[in-house]
């Protein structure tokens, strides 16, 4: 395992502060392209899995385009592109609210939970990987770092 210095090749930071802002962005992006990797054969990209994962926490319920931006990991995607490529797809569908005809609700398909179900390769990182390289007590100390150190 290489050392963020290692990786950048830089040995001078201003700070400590500086090398673990870098560190971070560095790391999210290893952890994205991985992601993006692992996905690559279902054919849909880190932030439509991002969105069928949204809504599968919701099914059999349909959820608002709004809740969906508010639940991405990546805020500033365009949420009504991304909505429009995966109903495309066949993954999701629109359907307007009954009692509010202004408001459109996205329903996971069947098709969209079958695709989720067959994407075990997340899972399977998450599950298999990082525990080969954080215990839990690590991981546990990152995310309570990273927590603090979002501004």
């Amino acid at each position: 395992m290489k050392s963020i210095e290692e990786e950048v090749q830089q040995k001078k930071w201003h700070n400590d502060q500086h090398k673990a802002v870098i560190n971070i962005l560095f790391t999210y992006h290893v952890f994205k392209e991985n992601m993006s990797s692992l996905l690559k054969p279902y054919k849909i990209s880190f932030q439509q899995y991002n969105v069928l994962r949204i809504l599968r926490a919701s099914h059999p319920k349909g959820i608002s385009s709004v809740f969906i931006q508010n639940k991405l990991i990546d805020r500033k995607s365009d949420v009504s592109r991304l909505i429009n490529r995966i109903e495309k797809l066949g993954l999701i569908e629109r359907r307007q609210n009954r009692d509010d005809k202004r408001i459109s609700e996205i329903y996971l398909t069947l098709r969209g939970l079958e695709l989720l179900g067959q994407i075990r390769v997340i899972d399977k990182f998450y599950k298999d990987k990082m525990p080969q390289k954080l215990s839990d007590e690590d991981a546990q100390l990152l995310s309570a770092l990273l927590d603090k150190s979002r501004m």
